[in-house]
């Protein structure tokens, strides 16, 4: 299989919290290389309750959980997307304006696309976008 290198969207992230996923067993056992911006864990952190609620685990646990997805990405800093970040911006403007920072990272690597839930991405066209049936195609080959 050639390795991909994928910035990950916060949805993403969010379903592998939810339950034992093929989001959170993509993360967790493909040799692929997951990027994500640390916007993206702020994000989670701030809805972490109402994540508990859903999954019905406690908050502490989530939290082992969210660290153990952690250590299956490449964390983005903030100033490493800042040189691109106002493109990023231009580009979602019309689209979603809130997905800016997810398509900074991609734009700020070499990579392969952006894996989201969010079809809305695909309408801008810098980068592609892998939805969850492309990358378990690709995956099976």
């Amino acid at each position: 299989m050639i390795n991909l290198r994928l910035v990950v969207d916060t949805n993403i992230l969010i379903a592998a919290m939810l339950k034992d996923s093929t989001a959170r067993k993509i993360l967790l056992s493909t040799p692929i290389d997951f990027y994500v911006p640390e916007f993206a864990f702020e994000e989670i952190e701030e809805h972490i309750t109402e994540i508990s609620k859903k999954n019905k685990l406690s908050i502490d646990a989530n939290h082992e959980v969210l660290e153990i997805l952690k250590r299956h990405v490449h964390i983005i800093r903030k100033d490493d997307i800042e040189e691109v970040y106002s493109e990023a911006e231009d580009i979602m403007r019309d689209i979603d304006p809130d997905d800016s920072a997810c398509l900074a990272t991609a734009l700020s690597l070499e990579c392969d696309g952006i894996w989201s839930h969010d079809k809305h991405l695909t309408k801008q066209d810098r980068i592609r976008i892998w939805l969850m049936k492309d990358l378990v195609h690709f995956i099976e080959g």
